[in-house]
Order: C-alpha cells, then structure tokens, then sequence
C-alpha cells in the first residue's frame, strides 16, 4: 500500500508518485519560549503586533502592496511592527518606499536569516499578497508554526493545509480590507500544529522512510 507521503499520480495503476517538498516539522514546533526570546533579541516589546513576511525582494512577492497594507495596519494599530526577511535585487526600491510611506521607524529589515522558524515564533501573522506562486513552502512552514496567514488568491489553494490558520484575499481588495483581515487573523493552539502538517503528509523526516522504504521494497 501507499501511505499519505507517497501519493499516486492519476490511476491507480500509474507508476509515477508525488512525494510532497516537505519540511522539518519539529523545526517549527511552536514554543512561546522561543517566541518570548526571539522578540526580546528583536525588540518586540510587548503588547505589539508583528506582522511577518518571509521571500525574496522581487516582483512576484509584491512587497509594495504590502507595504500600503502595512500603512493601513498602522493606521488601525499603531503599536505595530513589520519584519521582511529576505533580500533581492528590489531591495532600493523596497527601502525608498519605506522611507515615502514615513514607516522606517516600523518595519524590520533583516536580510536573509538562517533561523525562518524561530522569526515565525515570533510573529503575529504573516501576510502573504504574491502576484503568482507554486507551491510555497514558506507557508507551509508558517503553518507548521502555527502562525496565521493572510494570502492572495493567486497562491495554490493546495498549500493550505490548516484551513482555520489561512484567509485568502484577492488582490483586487484594497490595502484597508487586506490591512482589516491582518488584523482579525484567528490563532488557534499554535503548539498543535507541527502534528497537523505531519498528518498531511509535509514533514521531511516521514517522507523519507517512506522513500527508503519504497527502494527498499523495489531492490528485493
């Protein structure tokens, strides 16, 4: 038989399977201490709102519309807060409208970072508003963590894997409504999440007894 992290592609007779790009989901296993460490090392203090974004500083992501959202936000919490983690070549550009938009003194530049499952701890929400996407595994990690998403629809419905966690958003609302739903993101019980993203076949270390198994039984 095939089990969740092996899937049959078409028929059942087909001879080709889909194996999930999974991810470490004992990385992400929320932990509120993790989370109260990392937001003193980022001077999150408490009582703000950190809104999270996690890609590359090109056009896909749309980092200028998140910005507008992000103005919104401020304007109806203004204890509020934006990390970007990332970098690219729209990194000027992206700055310049930080500067423009009077938010320099609210948003988090952090570059590329080795430690994506921590800074999601430490979030509050991660807004999501990309142009086009595959299948990202950005927000698979996020909801591994147990962070609540606010996506566009141009996102694949098929990386939403805990649908309480995630509101999808057409890109065709304004800043206000996208800034409206940030704000309401419902958090469920962050630390039962990484078995969520288990059960649905994402995590790396099943998927690979299950492909070990698979040459295993094909050797014999």
């Amino acid at each position: 038989g095939i089990s969740r992290y092996g899937k049959r592609v078409a028929e059942d007779k087909s001879r080709a399977f889909m194996i999930p790009n999974a991810i470490d989901a004992n990385l992400y296993r929320f932990s509120e201490e993790t989370r109260r460490r990392k937001r003193n090392e980022l001077k999150i203090f408490p009582g703000t709102y950190l809104i999270g974004h996690v890609g590359r500083f090109v056009d896909a992501k749309n980092h200028l519309f998140l910005l507008k959202i992000f103005k919104k936000i401020v304007t109806f919490q203004p204890n509020s807060k934006l990390l970007l983690v990332g970098d690219g070549q729209l990194r000027p550009q992206i700055e310049t409208a930080i500067a423009d938009l009077g938010l320099i003194n609210e948003v988090i530049l952090l570059g590329m970072r080795s430690d994506v499952n921590e800074l999601m701890m430490a979030m509050d929400v991660l807004v999501f508003p990309s142009i086009y996407e595959g299948l990202p595994v950005t927000l698979v990690e996020a909801q591994c963590s147990g962070l609540p998403c606010v996506i566009s629809n141009k996102v694949s419905s098929d990386s939403v894997l805990i649908e309480n966690l995630v509101q999808v958003k057409s890109l065709d609302n304004s800043d206000e409504e996208w800034a409206k739903a940030s704000l309401d993101a419902e958090c469920v019980d962050r630390i039962d999440c990484a078995d969520r993203i288990k059960e649905a076949g994402f995590d790396v270390v099943e998927n690979a007894k299950w492909l070990e198994e698979f040459y295993l039984e094909k050797a014999k």
